[in-house]
C-alpha cells in the first residue's frame, strides 16, 4: 500500500489551522486527519457552546446552508418574536438569544473561536456618592438600574481576569476520526486505523468556516468527509432532537401544565403554563452542550456528537489537557453563573 502525506491549511480570517488528512479517493472519503492544539481546541469548544448560541451560529449562512438545530432553534425564535412586555426586562431577551458561555476564559485564546457573543464586561453605577456610601454593585449587562436609581453604564475592568490558553497542550497531536471521535496520536495509533480502513491516497482539505464543520456534527454521520469534500447541501430531516430520556421525578420542583391533545393519534398541540415552567423552557437556550451531555450520560440522538465528547471523556488530563481539573469543566461545563434559576 502506497501511502502520502500532505500537510493542509484551513484559513478562517487571518489565522492559519494546520491539519493532515487521510483520504481514501476510491471511496471519497475521509480515513481520518491528525491535528495538533489548535484544531482540537476548536473541536472541544464546541461542547462548551450554550445551546442558544449554537442555534444562533448554524441559523447564518456560510459555506453550507443555515442549518435548524429542530425544535432549539424553534425556541430561539420564539424568544427572539416575543414581544418585550412578556419579559422582564430586555436584557432577559439578550440574555437568551446570547448566552454567555461558561467556559469564556479558556475559548477567548484559541486561534479559531467561532462564539461570536461579545466578552464579558462589567459596569457600576455612574452616581460616585452610590459607590462611596453602599458600595460597588456590579453589573455583567450594561443599562441596569442601581439601587439608587441611576444607570449601571460605566465600564470597569477587573485585574482578577485570567483568560486560559486553550483547552490541550501545546506539544500534544490527536488523531480525528471521520466520525469526530478523537483519540491521542501516540505511536501505532494510525497504523492500526489504516490497517483497519485501507487508504489509497492522500488529500488536502481546503479553506473552510469553522462553523460548517459544526453544523456538519448536527446532521452528518460523516463530518469530516463532508467538511473536506464541500458537500453544501443536506436534508435537515436527519437532525433530531436531543433526546433527554427519563428524568428523575422530584415532587417538591414539580410544575403545572394545561396540555391540548388531538385526539386522533394523541399528538400534543399545544401547551398553557405558568411563568415558572416558561422559564425552564427558556432556560435550556442557556445549557452548554457539554452538560447537556453529561446529562444524558454521553448517549444524545447525535451520534457524532456522542462521539467527540466520548474522545474527550477518555483522553489522560495529565498528558494531554492544559490543566488537571479541566475534564471535568469540558464534560461538565456549567451553565454561566447569571443564568441560575431557583425554579
Amino acid at each position: 500500500m502506497a501511502l502520502a502525506s500532505i500537510e493542509a491549511e484551513s484559513i478562517e480570517q487571518v489565522d492559519n489551522v494546520h491539519l493532515r488528512v487521510l483520504v481514501d479517493k476510491e471511496r471519497n472519503r475521509v480515513v481520518y486527519a491528525e491535528a495538533g492544539k489548535d484544531f482540537i481546541d476548536v473541536l472541544f469548544s464546541f461542547l462548551t457552546l450554550p445551546l442558544g448560541t449554537i442555534a444562533r451560529l448554524v441559523a447564518k449562512e456560510s459555506n453550507i446552508e443555515p442549518v435548524k438545530f429542530d425544535s432549539i432553534s424553534s425556541l430561539h425564535q420564539s424568544v427572539s418574536d416575543l414581544d418585550q412586555q412578556y419579559l422582564t426586562n430586555q436584557t432577559c431577551k439578550e440574555m437568551l438569544l446570547n448566552p454567555r458561555n461558561s467556559m469564556e476564559p479558556y475559548c477567548h485564546k484559541i486561534k479559531l473561536n467561532i462564539d461570536d457573543t461579545e466578552p464579558m464586561q462589567y459596569f457600576l453605577c455612574t452616581n460616585r456618592d452610590c459607590r462611596r456610601n453602599s458600595g460597588c454593585l456590579l453589573s455583567t449587562f450594561k443599562n441596569q438600574i442601581c439601587y439608587c436609581g441611576e444607570i449601571l453604564s460605566m465600564k470597569v475592568f477587573p485585574n482578577c481576569l485570567n483568560l486560559e490558553d486553550g483547552f490541550v497542550k501545546e506539544n500534544a497531536t490527536f488523531i480525528i476520526c471521520d466520525d469526530l471521535y478523537v483519540m491521542p496520536n501516540v505511536s501505532g495509533a494510525s497504523l492500526q486505523l489504516l490497517q483497519k480502513l485501507g487508504v489509497d491516497s492522500v488529500d488536502a482539505i481546503e479553506e473552510q468556516t469553522v462553523v460548517d464543520l459544526l453544523k456538519l456534527s448536527l446532521i452528518s454521520n460523516a463530518p469530516l468527509t463532508d467538511f473536506i469534500n464541500k458537500n453544501q447541501s443536506f436534508d435537515n430531516s436527519n437532525l433530531r432532537n436531543i433526546l433527554i430520556g427519563d428524568m428523575p421525578s422530584d415532587e417538591a420542583r414539580q410544575m403545572s401544565v394545561k396540555i391540548t391533545l388531538r385526539k386522533s393519534n394523541e399528538q400534543i398541540l399545544f401547551v398553557e403554563a405558568e411563568d415558572d415552567f416558561i422559564d425552564f423552557i427558556f432556560s435550556l437556550l442557556t445549557f452548554p452542550l457539554g452538560g447537556v451531555l453529561h446529562m444524558l450520560q454521553g448517549f444524545s440522538s447525535l451520534s457524532c456528537v456522542d462521539n467527540l465528547y466520548k474522545g474527550l471523556s477518555e483522553l489522560s488530563s495529565d498528558m494531554f489537557l492544559v490543566s488537571n481539573g479541566l475534564k471535568d469543566k469540558l464534560t461538565k461545563p456549567l451553565i454561566a453563573t447569571q443564568y441560575e434559576l431557583n425554579n
